[in-house]
């Protein structure tokens, strides 16, 4: 980002999360130009930084969810990683953290111990399964909540076996989740009279039932249980893939009012005898076998120039390589090229909201493990023999 760099200017993050949810927070903060500093454990680091393709200690998995951060490492065993730690948390403006459950408290940094010495910190708990309730201290990996959530019984092929979304959608939503906590704290923080407490937590299982949405309501209508759909819609008939004469593609009628458009553009006026969206979901057999025939009749290039003609909505399915290739991908900077200097020329994810005024930008590479320790904690000592103290204490590892 270019300016003031961002919108988030000014505000400091300290993050001590591993793997994905957390630092994928960690990371949407760091792209609106929040200052964020990460804690990593000494000679181990975020586990993340070893898996996946990618240099050494440095994976593209970690740069994807680690870029504009710096890494510092602290042995939080041992007295001096705890108060260096303190230290650092308290000017800090936001804490991120996804230790189990009731971790930071026994380190004595929970959120009490941190708001007695910043009474204005924003303290964001990621877990598996939150902070409340019977499941609080049972440890949650992100396909364990797909299936507990429900997620993995709505998603796979019509008749077929549940199975995971290709990605790992409950870190990633509840990393969201998170940084909209953070957003909504910090927004709290400036404008209420009243005493500030900073703190929230989220869930993966909270994320994934979440985005179980209308399902949940149904169920508590009707008793209604989906079972996997493949790539049909819950409720509306056609919303689908289709095969064409060479590939496939999806498309779908959102409304009513579009239905004698869509028939007069497949050429087949017996559609014409289900105008509804609950004639087509009572018919459907025969509605999507007369589509799925005239769509065979051509191929994709054909009929999404078609269809996008028409006004429907309608996309090729693409693999990664489609999409890193894509022009709308490129207009607006969903990759950002990115020379990072343990790896060389590579792509990097960039942030999903376009802010007017602001270019997207890496302004620094996913840091090596404990690349900024020294910087950043001769920025907070008291002076030179703090320090000295910090690093005879083994605040910063045996080898730091």
């Amino acid at each position: 980002m270019t300016g003031n760099q961002g919108p988030l200017a000014g505000v400091s993050v300290v993050e001590m999360t591993a793997h994905r949810a957390g630092p994928f927070c960690g990371a949407l903060l760091a792209d609106m130009g929040a200052e964020v500093v990460k804690i990593e454990r000494p000679g181990v680091g975020d586990p993340a930084r070893s898996q996946g393709v990618g240099p050494e200690g440095k994976s593209g998995y970690f740069m994807a969810n680690n870029r504009n951060k710096r890494s510092v490492t602290l042995d939080l065993k041992s007295e001096a990683g705890v108060e260096a730690a303190r230290s650092l948390l308290e000017a800090a403006d936001v804490f991120v953290e996804n230790f189990g459950y009731g971790v930071t408290d026994k380190l004595g940094i929970g959120y009490e111990d941190l708001r007695e010495e910043n009474p204005g910190i924003v303290y964001a708990s990621i877990k598996g399964y939150g902070e409340s309730g019977p499941y609080r201290k049972k440890p949650g990996l992100d396909l364990i909540l797909q299936a507990e959530g429900g997620l993995m019984s709505v998603t796979g092929p019509e008749g077929g076996e549940p199975v995971k979304v290709g990605q790992a959608i409950g870190d990633l939503t509840t990393g969201m989740f998170a940084a909209m906590g953070v957003l909504a704290r910090l927004y709290e923080r400036e404008h209420t009279g009243e005493e500030f407490v900073g703190k929230f937590d989220v869930g993966l299982f909270d994320s994934i039932v979440t985005l179980m949405n209308e399902y949940l309501t149904e169920y508590s209508m009707d008793g209604s249980v989906p079972d996997p759909q493949g790539t049909s819609h819950q409720t509306l008939v056609p919303y689908q893939r289709f095969e064409t004469s060479d590939g496939a593609l999806v498309t779908g009628v959102p409304s009513d009012d579009r239905w004698e458009d869509f028939v007069e553009l497949l050429g087949r006026e017996e559609l014409l005898e289900y105008p509804t969206n609950d004639d087509r979901r009572e018919h459907a057999g025969e509605v999507l076998g007369i589509i799925e025939a005239e769509f065979e009749e051509e191929d994709t290039a054909f009929w999404l120039d078609a269809l996008t003609e028409s006004g429907f909505p309608c996309g090729p399915i693409n693999d990664v390589a489609g999409v890193v290739e894509h022009e709308q991908t490129a207009a607006r900077d969903l990759t950002i090229p990115h020379e990072d200097p343990d790896w060389g020329e590579c792509l990097l994810p960039g942030h999903p909201i376009d802010f007017a005024g602001y270019e997207p930008e890496i302004r620094e590479p996913a840091p090596r493990l404990g690349e900024h320790t020294e910087d950043v904690f001769s920025e907070i000592a008291d002076d030179q023999t703090t320090l000295e103290e910090w690093t005879d204490g083994g605040a910063f590892g045996a080898g730091d």
